[in-house]
């Protein structure tokens, strides 16, 4: 029995032995409660890594070194407690032209300004994009679904039909034996 440890994500209580076990650079160990729960944590933190440098780089034209506004941070963790990085990373994207158009035209008195504005851009245009990222995803799953088709299932309807055909009289098959 392993000592008692706790989950670095979910805060669950248990054991060394059962948890999945991370060694950082300087030998300390973290505990998660399995290998997938720690994949999915890695994976929205890059997520999170990419949408804070696509902002940075391409949307704000910062240059190497300088920080995105605080506030702007701050915002962009509130939305996504609803939506997942990609769909606030895609309305960055699809929003780029009409905010670089109004960083460089309205003349903002601070950076707080045009970080809120930004961020009303982007929460303006938000839903139709999720929209669309949730039914893209949805197809997706109805494509795999159907991709994976059971032949021995259809196999079997071939074959009945098949014995439904040669049993076929025609008409006569509807007929009664009076009418006959």
């Amino acid at each position: 029995m392993g000592r008692k440890v706790t989950c670095k994500i979910c805060k669950t209580k248990g054991d060394s032995d059962i948890f999945y076990r991370v060694t950082n650079d300087k030998g300390l160990n973290s505990y998660y409660c399995n290998k997938n729960e720690y994949e999915n944590m890695i994976n929205e933190q890059q997520k999170r890594y990419e949408l804070l440098k696509y902002v940075a780089e391409e949307v704000l034209e910062y240059d190497n070194g300088q920080i995105v506004p605080p506030s702007m941070v701050k915002r962009i963790g509130k939305l996504n407690e609803f939506y997942d990085f990609e769909v606030i990373h895609e309305a960055f994207r699809q929003s780029i032209d009409t905010i670089q158009y109004w960083i460089k035209n309205k003349d903002f008195t601070s950076e707080f300004g045009m970080a809120s504005y930004v961020m009303k851009i982007i929460e303006g245009n938000i839903n139709d994009i999720y929209k669309r990222w949730k039914y893209k995803k949805q197809q997706e799953v109805k494509s795999k679904r159907n991709e994976t088709i059971d032949i021995s299932v259809v196999e079997k309807v071939y074959e009945q039909k098949d014995k439904t055909n040669i049993e076929n009289n025609g008409i006569l098959s509807f007929l009664d034996e009076e009418d006959m």
